[in-house]
C-alpha cells in the first residue's frame, strides 16, 4: 500500500510539473523526430531546388514542402565520427580537439568531459529518449560495428546500443569484386551495384521498421526519436529496382577541371580516382550513389508514412540533417574528408509546426553545429552555454537573415607535412576560405561565380583586403594561430597571381602509392 502510495506522489508531480509548462506557454512540449542520413550531398531533388539533374527523390520533396530547407548548411567536419559528436554535444571540434579519427573515446576528451549529449539534454528535461541507427558514429555496416554512443541518455536503442545497425546484406561476389585493370587494390568495402533483395531485407528497412512501430505506440511523455539511415553511406549497393531508376546510359557526367588539384591542397585520395577512371567505373559508381540517395528516399517515405498515421502528426518537429557530404570525382577524390564545399555541404531540412513556412527555402550558410541550440530553443529552454553553435529558430521564424560564418575543420596530411595536422576553412554568403598551416598555403573561392571552386583566387592583388578579413575572422576562434607570410612550402606564385603546386603530377603522371601525393 505504501509503495502504492509513493507511486501516485510521484505520478502526480510529474502530471503537476507537465501541467504547469502547458499552462505556462498554452502549448504540449512538442515531439521531436531526428533524422540522420549518412553520407548525403546536396544531390537530391525538392522541387525548387536541385542538386543534380535527374534525382529521384520525392520523399526528400516531400519533408522540403513541409518544413524550411537550408540549401547552404555545412558540417563541423567532414567525417562521420567528428562531425556527429560535434552535433550530438553542441561542441565544435576545434573546441574538442576531435577533427579526425582520433580520440574515438570521445568521453576522455578534456573539453567534452562534463557535456549533456542531445540525447541526455531531452531525458533529463521529462522525454521519452528512443534510438536507432546510425546517430552518433558507428562504421557502415557490413565493417565491424561498434557505437560512439552513450547508454546514459537513451530509454532504448534499437537493436542495441552495442550493436546500432542490423544486419545488412551484401551484393554478389560478381557484382562486388570490380575486375581490376589497374596497379592500385580496390579498398575493402569501397564497392557498388544492385543486390538481389527486396527492401525489406535491408537493414535501414528494418530500423524504420522499428521507428514505425514507436510511433504507433502511446508514450505519456514527449517524444525524443532519433533514426539513423545508413545509406547513402558505402557500399552503394541497394536493391535493383533503384539502379532501374537510372540506366546507365542516362548518367550525366559530373562536372570536373582537369587537373583542378594543381592550385590547392593535394589530398591523399587519388588513387581512388585512378582505381575507378582507370576501371572505366565512372558512371557506374555515380548511378550507384543515384540509386542509393533514391533508397535513403524510400526508407524515409515509410518513415514519414508512420509519423503521418500516428498520432503524433501534428505536434511533432522533424529535423532531417547529413553528417557531410560526398565527392564524385571533383577534384579528384571520392568519398569525403577534405575541406572544400563537395564534402562539407548538406541538406538541412526543419519542420516546425505553426512556426516554419511550409516549402520555403534558405541560402544563408548555417551549421550542423546550430543544431543543438536550436532543438533547446524549440522546447522552451536555454541552450547550454558550452554550446557553440547558434539557434536557428530567429532564421525559422523569419526574425532575422543574419547568421555568423560556417567554421569547418579537419585533420589533414600532405607532402609538406606528413604528420597529421588541422586545417580550417570558413563559409560566408558569397566565399570560401581555407589554411592549411602546416604549408600555408590559403585558398579563396568566390562562390557568386565559382561554385565548383575551380579557380583559387587567394594570391591575387585583388583578394588581400577578404584575405585579411577572413584572417581576423578565423582568428577569432583560434586566437593561437599564426599566418606564415611569403610563398606557402612546396608552391610558386605566378606574376598574374595564381598560385601553383611545385612537384605537381596529373593523374596519369602518378606511378607510385604514396596517398599524399
Amino acid at each position: 500500500m505504501k509503495t502504492r502510495s509513493v507511486f501516485l506522489f510521484l505520478l502526480c508531480g510529474t502530471l503537476t510539473v507537465k501541467a504547469q509548462y502547458e499552462r505556462k506557454t498554452g502549448i504540449q512540449k512538442p515531439n521531436i523526430l531526428f533524422i540522420s542520413i549518412d553520407d548525403l550531398n546536396d544531390w537530391i531533388d525538392i522541387g525548387k531546388w536541385s542538386g543534380r539533374k535527374g534525382m529521384k527523390t520525392p520523399n526528400f520533396e516531400r519533408l522540403a514542402k513541409m518544413s524550411m530547407t537550408f540549401t547552404n548548411c555545412g558540417v563541423a567536419a567532414p567525417a562521420c565520427a567528428p562531425s556527429r559528436v560535434s552535433i550530438m554535444t553542441g561542441v565544435h571540434p576545434v573546441k574538442s580537439g576531435i577533427t579526425g579519427w582520433k580520440h574515438p573515446e570521445w568521453r576522455k576528451v578534456p573539453a567534452l568531459q562534463q557535456v549533456e549529449t542531445i540525447e541526455q539534454f531531452f531525458k533529463a528535461r521529462g522525454y521519452t529518449t528512443l534510438g536507432g541507427g546510425k546517430i552518433y558514429h558507428t562504421p557502415a555496416p557490413p565493417r565491424t560495428l561498434s557505437n560512439q554512443s552513450e547508454e546514459a541518455g537513451w530509454d532504448f536503442y534499437f537493436p542495441s546500443i552495442h550493436v546500432p545497425v542490423p544486419f545488412q546484406i551484401r551484393a554478389p561476389n560478381e557484382v562486388i569484386n570490380i575486375p581490376n585493370k589497374t596497379d592500385v587494390p580496390q579498398p575493402d568495402y569501397f564497392s557498388w551495384g544492385p543486390i538481389p533483395v527486396e527492401d525489406k531485407m535491408m537493414a535501414d528497412y528494418q530500423t524504420v521498421d522499428w521507428a514505425n512501430y514507436v510511433l504507433s505506440q502511446r508514450h505519456d511523455k514527449p517524444l525524443f526519436l532519433a533514426v539513423g539511415l545508413t545509406k547513402p553511406h558505402d557500399p552503394w549497393e541497394v536493391p535493383q529496382k533503384y539502379f532501374d531508376m537510372y540506366p546507365l546510359d542516362s548518367i550525366q557526367d559530373v562536372e570536373v577541371k582537369k587537373d583542378d588539384l594543381r592550385d590547392t591542397w593535394v589530398h591523399g585520395r587519388r588513387l581512388l580516382e585512378k582505381f575507378i577512371v582507370g576501371n572505366q567505373q565512372t558512371k557506374k559508381v555515380v548511378q550507384s550513389y543515384m540509386a542509393t540517395i533514391s533508397f535513403a528516399d524510400a526508407m524515409l517515405g515509410r518513415l514519414l508514412d508512420g509519423l503521418e498515421r500516428s498520432r503524433y502528426k501534428d505536434n511533432t518537429i522533424i529535423i532531417l540533417w547529413s553528417d557531410h557530404g560526398m565527392h564524385m570525382g571533383e577534384k579528384e577524390n571520392w568519398e569525403k574528408f577534405t575541406l572544400w564545399e563537395r564534402s562539407l555541404k548538406t541538406p538541412l531540412m526543419i519542420r516546425m509546426p505553426g512556426t516554419t513556412t511550409p516549402g520555403s527555402l534558405s541560402d544563408i550558410p548555417v551549421g550542423t553545429i546550430d543544431l543543438f541550440p536550436t532543438l533547446s530553443e524549440m522546447i522552451g529552454e536555454k541552450p547550454p552555454a558550452y554550446c557553440d553553435g547558434e539557434s536557428l529558430l530567429p532564421l525559422i521564424s523569419n526574425k532575422t537573415k543574419v547568421h555568423r560564418p560556417v567554421l569547418s575543420t579537419y585533420e589533414v596530411k600532405d607532402s609538406a607535412n606528413q604528420t597529421h595536422y588541422d586545417a580550417y576553412t570558413l563559409r560566408t554568403a558569397t566565399h570560401r576560405y581555407i589554411y592549411y598551416p602546416a604549408s600555408g598555403l590559403e585558398e579563396l573561392y568566390d562562390h557568386r561565380i565559382d561554385d565548383n571552386e575551380w579557380d583559387n583566387i587567394a594570391y591575387r592583388t585583388e583578394s588581400k583586403q577578404i584575405i585579411s578579413s577572413f584572417r581576423n575572422l578565423l582568428q577569432q576562434h583560434l586566437p593561437a594561430l599564426k599566418w606564415k607570410e611569403g610563398v606557402p612550402k612546396g608552391y610558386e606564385i605566378l606574376k598574374n597571381g595564381e598560385i601553383r603546386k611545385s612537384d605537381y603530377r596529373s593523374i596519369e603522371a602518378l606511378k607510385d602509392k604514396k596517398w599524399w601525393m
